[in-house]
């Protein structure tokens, strides 16, 4: 199958952010009042004459492009966290306004039959009328020597009365449930609005914290470059080499802070179970730890940054999960074909820009990427949702310990409060593919335990 030839330029991903080739110029903005002070080339140039300064030098810089990734990623990770409530909140809209609608349906059907049988029993009250002829009593008392005629009169009235009565009850009945229908189609009107008005705020919000992430790794950007450069000096290298370095030292310190977190009682995702199936770790070699070090998270965890390691990574909307991951532990390997399919699909996107609710046919968020992946071997993941994608899953007897993940399976972050605020599609070799947040295009990382749930779902068992 040809594969699409993205024009986006070739970047070296370090943490959250996927750094463009470093040039000889750059433009940096102000400093705002509470940024750190960067080095400047002179700061630089003093530092190589003495092997202690350049080695403190090394380890300044060294922190400050680690700091701007650990902001960059907390910002993508709310926007990640905003975008996701916009989604659930559309989708609960959606379900409102589909229970609003037939119930709508459903009690002008009603006060159409309401109508009906009030016209009936109306042409067969002035029917009965007309062949009464009167007041039968009164009749009987002044013509006694016609009581056979009169008796067969007062029999028709009778069975005339009966089914008038019948009728009579029917249009009660249709009246009566054409009002109780009428009252649920308003209640579900005024949820539909309510509903409304919070995916309302929940869109604009997701917009904003978009805004804020794609302006913070912009900035982060434009600092990490000329800080690479910087680092590359010192240490007489390539800024490829150096932002290799810089990975691995925030590779070491997200390990550091996985094994700490876990000691102490935390559930940070998959620190303790590593790697995937295949045994690699998670990020184990220098170059795929500077991909993402923990960070990239699409906004997904921040990395090594103090909220990224925070205990509730997977745990306890993940403690819910563990259930489903457990009795998923009999779900087989699934169709292996259409996993593979699943992953060259996203692999194939890689280079396409982030957007929030995108779907391709160019931008992508990572719900949007997994679900058309999935989408193009005929298999639907649940929509456009990481949560609605893990409750299917999690429905369906689909989820397995991510220990025994493999290719093509969905990996899923929370934030502890229920949803899924991320999802990528593991691509082998303790890698996966996903969509981050705005500024950064589409990737291939290894897998994040900040997080990180325990359990990941395989849509093709």
């Amino acid at each position: 199958m040809l594969r699409r030839h993205h024009t986006a330029p070739l970047g070296i991903a370090v943490g959250a952010v996927t750094l463009g080739a470093v040039t000889a110029a750059f433009t940096i903005s102000p400093a705002a009042a509470d940024e750190p002070t960067y080095p400047s080339w002179q700061d630089v140039q003093n530092a190589a004459h003495s092997e202690s300064a350049a080695k403190a030098e090394v380890a300044r810089i060294t922190a400050l492009i680690t700091s701007l990734q650990d902001k960059a990623d907390a910002a993508g990770r709310a926007a990640q966290i905003a975008a996701e409530h916009s989604h659930v909140a559309q989708a609960a809209e959606a379900a409102a306004r589909t229970q609003h609608d037939a119930l709508a349906k459903e009690a002008d059907a009603a006060a159409a039959r309401a109508r009906t049988s009030r016209m009936r029993a109306g042409l067969l009250a002035a029917h009965l009328a007309r062949t009464t002829g009167g007041d039968l009593p009164t009749d009987l008392l002044l013509n006694g020597s016609d009581a056979s005629n009169l008796l067969y009169r007062l029999a028709t009235m009778s069975q005339l009365s009966a089914q008038s009565a019948q009728i009579y009850n029917d249009a009660v009945a249709d009246e009566n449930s054409a009002k109780a229908l009428g009252a649920q189609a308003d209640a579900a009107e005024a949820e539909l609005q309510q509903r409304a008005d919070a995916a309302a705020s929940a869109l604009a919000a997701a917009r904003s914290t978009s805004t804020a992430a794609e302006a913070a790794v912009t900035a982060q950007q434009q600092h990490v470059n000329r800080l690479l450069s910087q680092l590359a000096d010192l240490q007489h290298t390539s800024t490829q080499v150096a932002a290799s370095y810089v990975a691995g030292v925030q590779h070491r310190r997200e390990v550091a802070a996985a094994k700490a977190d876990h000691a102490s009682g935390g559930s940070s995702g998959g620190s303790s179970s590593g790697g995937s199936s295949d045994g690699s770790s998670s990020g184990g070699s220098s170059s795929s730890g500077g991909s993402s070090g923990g960070s990239s998270s699409g906004g997904s965890s921040p990395g090594g940054s103090s909220s990224g390691g925070s205990s509730s990574g997977g745990s306890s909307s993940g403690g819910s999960s563990s259930s489903g991951g457990s009795s998923g532990g009999s779900v087989g390997s699934g169709n292996t074909s259409q996993a593979s399919a699943a992953v060259a699909f996203a692999r194939d996107q890689i280079g396409d820009m982030y957007q929030f609710a995108g779907a391709g046919p160019s931008t992508w968020d990572c719900s949007g990427l997994t679900w058309k992946a999935y989408l193009s071997v005929g298999i639907d993941v649940g929509g456009h949702s990481a949560t609605a994608q893990y409750d299917l899953a999690r429905s369906q007897g689909q989820l397995v310990p991510y220990s025994q993940a493999r290719p093509g399976d969905l990996v899923f972050y929370t934030d502890g409060g229920g949803d899924m605020y991320h999802v990528a599609i593991y691509s082998g070799g303790g890698d996966m593919i996903e969509a981050p947040y705005d500024g950064v295009p589409v990737r291939e990382v290894p897998v994040r335990d900040a997080d990180r749930m325990p359990v990941v779902a395989r849509p093709t068992a």
